[in-house]
């Protein structure tokens, strides 16, 4: 059975209308469910870019490579690698914006 059966209709002035299905475009939700969350007090922010899953992937793997670079650093005796800490420290935060600004919080 149906979970949402009840029904609502609302009349829109032109502008209203065109307001409200920019917002929906820009969210990449229909108009039923964009309107559902910001009912239930949702926050919708714009649909994530097409490039979004491999700007993340070459953060990460960015990042990867400098971990390696102090892993290898460490390795031959080079304790001093305060530029190579920063850049991964910099490099973490950098994807953790992105992954932030993107993705909304479960409920």
């Amino acid at each position: 059975m149906r979970k949402r059966n009840c029904r609502v209709e609302i009349y829109f002035t032109k502008t209203e209308l065109e307001t409200l299905t920019k917002k929906v475009r820009k969210s990449g939700l229909s108009r039923e469910g964009y309107c559902r969350r910001i009912l239930n007090g949702a926050v919708v922010k714009e649909a994530p870019p097409a490039e979004l899953p491999l700007l993340i992937r070459e953060v990460r793997r960015v990042g990867y490579n400098i971990d390696q670079l102090l892993k290898r650093a460490n390795s031959i005796g080079l304790l001093d690698v305060p530029q190579l800490r920063k850049a991964l420290e910099d490099n973490r935060a950098v994807e953790k914006m992105i992954v932030d600004t993107y993705t909304t919080p479960s409920d």
